[in-house]
């Protein structure tokens, strides 16, 4: 490299060879020099790195309920497969099942890739049930670890019972057909997948392995890799030969909002949400003013009705639900003593079983979760309707009447409305008096008009001090 750059700068100096001033010359000439060796280092390290690097395998998984989230997530995994050229796609499955669509969703990115697709069941004791088998079917190899099952996607109602009427003939058939025409197209058994959906039959690892439903018998991924390592599979893309024997696995994990709704498209959770959405909304009414228990209500219910959309809500459970909260709320103003309170609970238990009947899922609200918020509810109305209790056995004179006369302070500027905090609770307020209030100002009320108080200054503004500018002299 030296001698190159010797040689170039004997050059620059050679008699009678001059294309500017000398300064400028030099630059040129180490410029030269800098290429030259930037270029050989390039061509030594290319040389130097093997011509097929390690290969890559980029893992997923699929766990829980199969919704359109966890759609959304395998969309995202195959995307940075296929972008990164990695040798396949790797999805570990472990769900009860799920939404029908989502799982037509994720089969139809598996029939579409452009990468090699492999599921497997796994851990022991995992399954693919339901829209999980079919979502195993769809993939270019199933692999199960041992102690695992696969199959029972007869479809069914969110409380296990079979759907009625016309309507489940026509899904049965229309499952059955794409369950039959996925195993064809992987080179499984047709009648088998079919006989999950008609028949609901589930089958153990070392069954599937049998009846030409699983490719093979994995206890670990190591062992799967290398299982499969040169085997030749049909992609999107045309042929593909694997080559995973010691290949580096890259985890794809879901993003916080993918995790986020996929927690959310719990019916648990759902319900739960709902229920807290009308606490918080009833204790904003019954404290004007508070304001954390209607934001937080009011963000709850903006959850709950998203899950609730993509849940497939039974109206009736719906309306059983929102009976119960009716009668709750009469039981606070009317003299029934707690009864219809007892109606409410029972209202909001059959309600709460009933509301995701609809929801093709294969699971169902938790019992013990139901149960929970009734108590949860009865305590909360309950505590609500012994205060009431209290204040109306209150002598005369004792009562909210009392407000009047009673100070407060002033929290917002009141022109003519604003907010005052008066005997432990914020209240909607209105200046009847001449002279303004300011936020922090003493008030007393003259008067109440339901949930509003009627307000006027306390004490009058201190006067500010005058500063008065003397001349000095000398």
């Amino acid at each position: 490299m030296k001698s190159a750059a010797c040689a170039l700068r004997r050059f620059g100096q050679a008699p009678g060879f001059r294309i500017g001033p000398p300064a400028v010359w030099r630059i040129l000439c180490h410029i030269g020099a800098a290429l030259f060796l930037v270029t050989a280092t390039l061509t030594s390290s290319a040389q130097s790195v093997p011509a097929r690097g390690t290969p890559v395998v980029v893992t997923a998984r699929i766990e829980g309920l199969i919704m359109p989230p966890t759609r959304d997530y395998i969309a995202h995994a195959l995307r940075r497969a296929e972008d990164t050229g990695a040798q396949c796609l790797l999805v570990q499955i472990n769900t009860p099942g799920g939404q029908a669509e989502a799982m037509r969703g994720i089969a139809q990115l598996f029939l579409n890739a452009r990468v090699p697709i492999v599921a497997y069941v796994a851990p022991d004791g995992a399954q693919a049930a339901s829209a999980g088998a079919i979502v195993a079917l769809a993939a270019n190899i199933l692999a199960m670890a041992p102690a695992t099952n696969i199959g029972a996607a007869h479809p069914v109602l969110m409380t296990g019972g079979d759907i009625p009427g016309d309507m489940k003939t026509k899904m049965v058939n229309d499952m059955a057909a794409f369950s039959r025409a996925l195993a064809e197209k992987r080179k499984k058994s047709p009648q088998i997948a079919e006989q999950f959906v008609r028949n609901s039959i589930s089958l153990s690892a070392s069954e599937a392995l049998k009846d030409h439903i699983a490719d093979l018998i994995a206890p670990s991924r190591s062992f799967l890799l290398q299982t499969i390592n040169g085997r030749r599979v049909e992609t999107a893309a045309g042929p593909v030969t694997l080559h995973t024997n010691g290949a580096r696995q890259e985890a794809e994990e879901p993003s916080w909002i993918q995790a986020l709704l996929m927690v959310l498209l719990n019916p648990n959770v759902a319900l739960i949400l709902g229920a807290v959405a009308l606490y918080g909304i009833i204790a904003e009414i019954q404290h004007p003013g508070a304001i954390v228990p209607g934001v937080a209500g009011s963000i709850a219910l903006i959850l709950s009705l998203y899950a609730m959309s993509v849940l497939s809500v039974n109206a009736a459970g719906v309306a059983l639900i929102l009976l119960a909260f009716l009668l709750f709320g009469i039981d606070l103003y009317a003299p029934t003593h707690g009864v219809l309170t007892v109606g409410g609970i029972a209202s909001f238990i059959v309600g709460a079983l009933m509301i995701f009947n609809d929801a093709q899922t294969g699971v169902q609200v938790s019992l013990v979760v139901v149960v929970s918020l009734a108590l949860v509810t009865a305590l909360f109305f309950g505590t609500i309707l012994a205060a009431l209790v209290r204040a109306r056995r209150r002598p005369p004179g004792s009562g909210p009447e009392t407000l009047i006369g009673q100070s407060g302070v002033a929290r917002t500027n009141l022109d003519p409305n604003g907010l005052v905090f008066c005997d432990g609770a914020f209240w909607k307020a209105i200046n009847v008096g001449a002279e303004p209030v300011r936020a922090g100002d003493a008030v007393r009320v003259v008067a109440r008009d339901g949930l509003t108080l009627r307000v006027q200054r306390a004490e009058a503004h201190q006067p500010e001090p005058v500063y008065v500018q003397q001349e000095l002299t000398q």
